[in-house]
């Protein structure tokens, strides 16, 4: 299939004219371009994450209809649309050899601060060639230049997957969050979440050193823990990490998550305040695997699986009642 047909076969997708046999093309045109990513290789896994969850989403946007005051949760595209819209972010890429820093990755080199809005994620490449991808609503603080002698100090307010370069000069790597919490590595992959109730930090790679202030000895971690850190008090556990980084890859995994927990992401990421009709809704507890994980995505989860009415107001506040 040339460039040309393939425009015109998404064209007619998009309009809604295709026919069976078009769309069944497409998706035998998505599975093949799937299996050809060599363009992408070069790239930092997180930036190409990132490619495609800012190519989909900006496309999603583009399909979806306007959302009135109170939102209607439609269901999930069709696999086939689904596909359409990563197809549009792999062949972008596959055919037009399309730069392979993403959209929001850049290399930051004269600014020391770097801030998203709700929603948003990004993905920064530091001076030493570190990577950090941003949740939504975050902050991440550093120095401007980091010479060969001096620790890389970055400070971050929010969320922030890290993947950190070891140097041959064996610098030590330091994050700071609230909480008095210190996070020191040598070249490892974490998350660390450092939100108004807590900080966390989740090891997928390598080992971590954690300082809190007012405590004597440092605790470190190994792959699969997570540290929790609530006023200057430290508690380790293991924990299935999949369901804390998740969100890097553009989804959400959930394990018997309270709805209560789930309002308390909608707030830190989305700045949605979600209220609940009663008090029993707060323990209900969801399971499984969002996509694209938007806020909308989250909500029509939660009102699908528990058959209840959720109400989207104007001032981005979210109401949960039961039918």
């Amino acid at each position: 299939m040339n460039k040309r047909e393939l425009a015109q076969l998404i064209q007619n997708f998009r309009a809604g004219k295709a026919t069976e046999e078009e769309k069944r093309r497409l998706e035998a045109y998505w599975d093949s371009a799937l299996s050809d990513t060599s363009p992408l290789d070069h790239m930092l896994p997180a930036e190409q994450e990132m490619l495609k969850s800012e190519m989909f989403n900006s496309i999603k946007k583009q399909l979806q209809p306007t959302k009135p005051k109170t939102v209607s949760f439609y269901r999930p595209l069709l696999r086939v649309a689904a596909a359409i819209l990563l197809l549009v972010a792999v062949s972008s890429v596959l055919y037009f050899k399309l730069p392979v820093v993403a959209e929001h990755a850049q290399v930051v080199t004269s600014s020391a601060e770097v801030e998203t809005k709700y929603g948003e994620r990004r993905t920064i490449v530091l001076p030493d060639e570190s990577t950090v991808v941003l949740n939504g609503n975050s902050k991440l603080k550093y120095s401007k230049n980091w010479s060969a002698e001096q620790v890389r100090e970055v400070w971050i307010d929010g969320e922030g997957f890290f993947a950190v370069q070891h140097t041959k000069s064996h610098q030590k790597f330091v994050v700071h969050t609230g909480e008095g919490l210190s996070v020191e590595v040598l070249g490892t992959k974490f998350n660390v979440k450092s939100r108004e109730h807590g900080s966390e930090v989740l090891l997928t790679e390598g080992k971590v050193k954690l300082n809190v202030d007012n405590t004597e000895a440092p605790v470190y971690l190994n792959p699969g823990e997570l540290a929790t850190v609530k006023k200057n008090q430290l508690s380790k556990r293991t924990v299935e990490g999949t369901q804390y980084t998740s969100w890097v890859r553009s989804k959400l995994v959930f394990d018997k998550t309270q709805l209560i927990d789930l309002a308390q992401i909608l707030q830190d990421t989305y700045g949605l305040k979600v209220s609940f009709q009663n008090e029993a809704l707060k323990q209900r507890q969801l399971s499984g695997e969002i996509s694209s994980a938007t806020a909308d995505d989250i909500l029509f989860a939660i009102a699908e699986t528990f058959n209840i009415t959720v109400t989207k107001m104007e001032d981005n506040s979210v109401v949960l009642s039961s039918k």
